[in-house]
């Protein structure tokens, strides 16, 4: 019997440590996606943090949405990010945001972070999941029945943002 709640222990804390790292790794390439000076560079680093997001989906057992957080944000979002980047024209090695880090907001920033680690650590914060949330059938059947107005709605959106941005990146600077 002590060995099944070691082996349990066990199981919890390297999982935590998993978590942990990913959380890390998210949390830092999403700095870097701001302080990075180099635009291509932010968007590789996007790309790393919806791939960690993905390895998150994977802890908590829904697959599919992993499987489409990489395919979708990854794959087609950071590529079109990528082809925008090099259709436009810019001054290379402009720092976007322009600002510096002072005592203050890292300070502000590691308040913050030891406060989400602690409510983690302390247990009080595991997502509620249902039976079947997150499996490719459940989504589907919420996808297609429930919310295929939204479905339309956002395929449209996404029709005309890449109309919109094929119109930007062919017309003639005057």
């Amino acid at each position: 019997m002590e060995s099944k709640d070691s082996e349990e222990a066990e199981k919890v804390s390297l999982e935590l440590i998993a978590f942990l790292a990913i959380a890390l790794i998210i949390i830092a390439a999403s700095i870097l996606v701001i302080k990075a000076r180099e635009i291509v560079h932010s968007a590789l680093f996007l790309a790393l943090t919806f791939v960690g997001v993905a390895a998150l989906f994977i802890m908590l057992e829904a697959e599919f949405l992993a499987a489409i957080q990489v395919l979708i944000y990854a794959g087609a979002v950071v590529v079109l990010m990528l082809f925008a980047i090099m259709l436009t024209r810019r001054e290379k090695g402009l720092d976007y945001l322009g600002t510096k880090i002072t005592l203050f907001k890292g300070a502000a920033s590691l308040v913050f972070l030891a406060v989400i680690l602690g409510i983690i650590l302390a247990g009080r914060w595991y997502p509620a999941r249902g039976i079947g949330e997150g499996s490719t059938q459940f989504i589907g059947k919420q996808l297609f029945s429930y919310y295929i107005l939204h479905f339309e709605l956002i395929a449209i959106l996404l029709l005309a943002a890449i109309i919109g941005a094929i119109y930007l990146a062919r017309r003639e600077v005057k």
